[in-house]
């Protein structure tokens, strides 16, 4: 909010400002306008001007808690017209023995020079204003003058003439003023100084073009005050000034801002900015227009914000960023203050040393045992604490957004809203909720126009919505608003200095947005005026202005007052004090990865972890977070900041049956970057484990259990999180098989042979417990067992997790090794016992085809209790898989009755039985798969269905070979192909 230059003057001036613009010469960027005479002018007080039994600061409630019910709050709008004959004073009985006013170009040259001056800097300007090229840097203005602020003459504050005394009663009496309310108690006494402001220093006025006058009047108490009309008279009014009560005081006038109606597409209401008093009960309004005439819909518009217990007594619920406090010392702007999160101090260990998390005794939880360093907050690093919407209580059902933030942030304004510096910590809260509530309901902005605002106390709120979050487009520099932001200064600084706290705060907001868009403190920018406003120029005006300047350099106003914007050089400088420091601190970079970053070693219990330097990193650190054996989602778990180092590699322990998740962050100057995801593992559970239980024959032996007696076991329970058992096992001779079992049911099987320490891994299903149980009388001392997560890191378990030579005719140098091995751990297959083969290259037969799908899908299905076929017998191993293949259609039998179980498969019909299986949507292709497979043939979609996911390619001639008999192996592949595709 401002206090405006005279509309009635605006012409003369602007066209006098461009002419001097034209004629200067640019001036740098940070060029101090001439600093006001401050000589027994007051600093806003933070302290002494408070109502009775209030605090200057109030206590804090609580961090991030949310605005109170707002009571008390009311609205008035007051219809206004015509003028108050009783405002006038008393004619004199010889006036019209009075002379004349003189003309205004009458004037003694000696007070023409006492007007208020402008220097500017110098435009290229073109006979078209939407090709203008203007140049204007910070107005200057004499000492303890305004530069675009109406003065008052130094006898306006003597009664007009009585010609002129005379004219208004006699246009009062023409037109008699329609505000309905009872006169203050002090309205005649008020009537000698009833044309302040209004009149030239010779008793000159045009009475013509004063369209509202009225008493002063008693109201509701309020805090906000303004004037608003149909937005069909927009350009009609051409001065409002108001003076209002405060504690049986009256103000001076204050002539008021006036918006052109071009803030808000399709409002239809205009009107002026709001006066914003800390507390008042009367009020006078003054109105010129083009015409005399009032222009439609003409209202005075009361608010009284109402108040909420939580006023003034929240800690903002934006944190600042952690580095703030660090770079602001560094910049050396103040003594440090606490910040919402402090960071906390690193300790380094040597490279390559070892971590190991603990795992808090209640599950689920963790405790670390490493301090955290100073967490990276980017293109935040200098953001300060903010008080949000929530917190001081805006009404968000009123809210219409804008749309589209600005794409760019070229130049930041610095406001002050004008209003009474007499208020509190809880008014401020008050007076944001007045303002608001003004610009979007009675203005029909539908938000607040300012994007930041600060009181004096140094608080920061957040003005209007989204602007944490980006730039959005507010309602602050009428034809400016895009890619700017505005930030207000609560209170009146045309008649006070702004306390340090209030400049230090404005600065931390700049800073923050400057370093967050990349904006130079210090330099220039380019705006192209879009819209009339209040702006100095037409519609299509380019402007160089700094990027960070006062309102009044680009509008006809005085905003942000005399003695703030004497601040801004310093401000300017200071702020990028900031940026430069913050930009010298700015978080590493992001570590990269190594092909194999996440190496599991002996049993699982250890990773060991690597990533590539990050250029100009001091260190790394490694974050982490864990769960013990039955505990929760690790997903839910926080990050925790573990110890640091140089090296670029960690050797990562876990506790005992602890799954863990480890990140890597690089660290500069104390300040760290973005983390870098590593891996996850399981340990081995502890023998000692309370959801650890083994018997029936089990012993302890050498640091593991032995079993060697069928069906002696080892049960697990609490297992509700884990995926996969991995088991590393040795066997004293022969092979041990070991059924696994998941709540009771099959889950699938080890086949351990004897030759040194074996691994082997089990997928399992959904369940809570897991059993291991020994099929024959081999003896196999289990060293660990493990019950790794969804996520273990790269599947490195599974990879090495393996029941070595499983099958005597499968090795890993064979294409279906993984296949096969695949098969085997998840149950499918058990191969041939009597010579523990698989059968690679034998011909696969019908009902082992449909046993493996069947296995594979693991449908549910209700056995018959008659067999579908007359080859096929009851309780045989095929009697089960071949029913459903019959009922789902997945295999059909002969003529004759028979199924064929024994008869060899060809390469067409397996691909039939898999395609039927798993009934996937596929839009069958006009066009062959295959050069040997026709359309019209019986395999045609199944044959080109896996062409499509690649499960088969053919051969390199072009064909596919359909009748041709398909092995034990190729089918493993086929199987194994599609279900890592699924």
């Amino acid at each position: 909010m401002s206090r405006t230059l005279h509309p009635a003057l605006r012409t003369g001036a602007a066209t006098a400002l461009a002419l001097a613009l034209t004629a200067t010469t640019v001036l740098p960027a940070t060029a101090m306008p001439v600093v006001p005479d401050t000589a027994g002018i007051p600093v806003a007080s933070t302290t002494a001007e408070h109502p009775a039994g209030e605090p200057a600061a109030d206590p804090a409630v609580a961090t991030g808690q949310e605005a109170s019910e707002v009571k008390g709050a009311q609205e008035e709008s007051l219809s206004l017209g015509g003028i108050d004959a009783e405002a006038l004073p008393e004619v004199l009985p010889d006036a019209q023995d009075l002379p004349e006013a003189p003309e205004a170009d009458q004037e003694p040259e000696a007070e023409q020079k006492q007007a208020p001056t402008e220097e500017a800097e110098g435009v290229e300007g073109t006979d078209e204003a939407e090709e203008a090229d203007a140049a204007l840097m910070s107005l200057t203005e004499p000492a303890g003058a305004s530069a675009v602020t109406a003065q008052k003459p130094a006898d306006s504050a003597s009664q007009p003439s009585d010609v002129v005394i005379q004219d208004l009663q006699e246009k009062a009496q023409a037109d008699p003023a329609t505000l309905d309310a009872p006169a203050a108690e002090e309205a005649e006494e008020l009537t000698d100084t009833v044309m302040d402001n209004a009149l030239s220093a010779t008793q000159d006025v045009e009475v013509e073009k004063i369209a509202t006058l009225t008493q002063p009047v008693e109201t509701m108490d309020f805090i906000v005050a303004g004037v608003t009309w149909d937005i069909e008279d927009a350009g009609q009014v051409t001065e409002v000034s108001l003076r209002v009560r405060e504690n049986a005081e009256w103000t001076d006038w204050n002539s008021m801002e006036i918006h052109s109606g071009d803030e808000m597409p399709n409002a239809d209401r205009v009107g002026t900015e709001p006066l914003i008093s800390s507390g008042a009960d009367a009020i006078q309004v003054r109105v010129t227009t083009v015409d005399g005439e009032n222009p439609s819909g003409l209202k005075l518009d009361l608010i009284d914000p109402g108040t909420a217990d939580t006023d003034g007594k929240l800690e903002p619920a934006s944190p600042a960023s952690p580095a703030l406090q660090q770079i602001e010392g560094q910049a050396g702007l103040s003594t440090p203050e606490p910040t919402e999160a402090a960071a906390a101090s690193t300790s380094s260990a040597p490279a390559g040393a070892e971590f190991v998390p603990a795992v808090h005794a209640q599950q689920g939880l963790i405790t670390g045992t490493a301090q955290a360093t100073t967490a990276s907050t980017g293109s935040n690093a200098l953001k300060p604490a903010i008080i949000t919407r929530a917190q001081w209580g805006a009404n968000e059902s009123v809210v219409n957004d804008w749309g589209t933030p600005s794409k760019d942030l070229k130049a930041m304004y610095v406001h002050h809203t004008a209003g009474s510096n007499n208020y509190s910590a809880s008014g401020a809260y008050a007076q944001i909720r007045g303002i608001f509530t003004y610009h979007a309901v009675n203005l029909a902005w539908g938000d607040i126009g300012y994007q930041f605002l600060v009181d004096k106390y140094g608080k920061i709120y957040q003005g209007r919505r989204g602007s944490i979050d980006a730039p959005v487009v507010g309602a602050q520099a009428g034809g400016f608003n895009t890619d700017t932001i505005g930030v207000s200064a609560m209170g009146n600084y045309d008649v006070a200095s702004a306390p340090a706290a209030m400049v230090r705060a404005i600065e931390r907001v700049l800073a923050w947005q400057a370093h967050r868009y990349d904006v130079d403190p210090t330099a220039n920018t380019r705006l192209t005026q879009s819209g009339k406003g209040t702006a100095r120029w037409s519609s299509g005006t380019t402007v160089t202005v700094p990027t960070i300047l006062g309102h009044k350099v680009t509008n006809m106003t005085a905003c942000p007052g005399r003695y703030l914007d004497a601040q801004l050089p310093t401000i300017r400088r200071n702020v990028d004090r900031m940026v430069a420091n913050a930009e010298q601190n700015q978080a590493p970079g992001q570590p990269s990865l190594p092909s194999n970053p996440y190496r599991l070693t002996g049993t699982g219990t250890q990773a060991h972890a690597y990533w590539n330097a990050v250029p100009g990193a001091d260190e790394y650190q490694i974050m982490y977070r864990a769960v013990p054996q039955g505990g929760g989602s690790i997903s839910s778990q926080q990050w925790i900041a573990g110890k640091t180092g140089t090296a670029t590699n960690y050797l990562l322990t876990n506790a005992p049956g602890e799954t863990a998740q480890y990140a890597v962050r690089a660290v500069r100057n104390g300040v760290a970057g973005p983390q870098t995801y590593l891996g996850q593992h399981t340990a081995p559970l502890s023998w000692d484990d309370g959801d650890v239980y083994f018997g029936n024959g089990t012993t302890r032996s050498n640091g593991g259990i032995q079993a060697d007696t069928k069906p002696e076991a080892i049960r697990i329970e609490g297992a509700g999180q884990a995926d996969r058992v991995v088991v590393t096992a040795t066997v004293a001779s022969g092979t041990a098989d070991i059924r696994v079992e998941r709540d009771g049911k099959f889950a699938g099987r080890m086949k351990i042979r004897a030759g040194g320490s074996t691994v082997c891994a089990v997928p399992l299903g959904a369940g809570s417990n897991v059993r291991l149980e020994l099929q024959n009388n081999a003896t196999v001392t289990y060293s660990s067992v493990a019950l790794t997560r969804p996520g273990q890191s790269q599947d490195v378990a599974l990879d090495n997790a393996r029941c070595q030579a499983s099958f005597g005719d499968v090795n890993s140098s064979q294409t279906a090794f993984n296949a096969v091995e695949w098969m085997q751990w998840s149950g499918l297959t058990h191969g041939y016992e009597k010579d523990n083969t698989f059968g690679l290259y034998r011909d696969i037969s019908r009902g082992e085809s449909v046993a493996f799908l069947y296995r594979y899908l693991d449908p549910s299905f209700s056995v018959p209790s008659k067999a579908p076929f007359g080859d096929v017998a009851k309780g045989s191993t095929f009697f089960e898989p071949i029913s459903w293949a019959a009922r789902n259609g997945v295999a059909q039998g002969y003529i004759g009755g028979g199924f064929g179980v024994s008869q060899s498969v060809t390469r067409g019909e397996f691909a039939s039985f898999l395609y039927r299986a798993v009934k996937p949507r596929f839009s069958v292709p006009s066009k062959q798969a295959f050069s040997d497979v026709s359309t019209k043939s019986s395999h045609h979609a199944a044959i080109a269905w896996m062409k499509s996911q690649k499960l088969s390619t053919g051969y390199a001639d072009g064909t596919y070979r359909s009748g041709q008999r398909i092995t034990r192996g190729e089918a493993a592949l086929l199987l194994h192909r599609y279900h890592l595709n699924k």
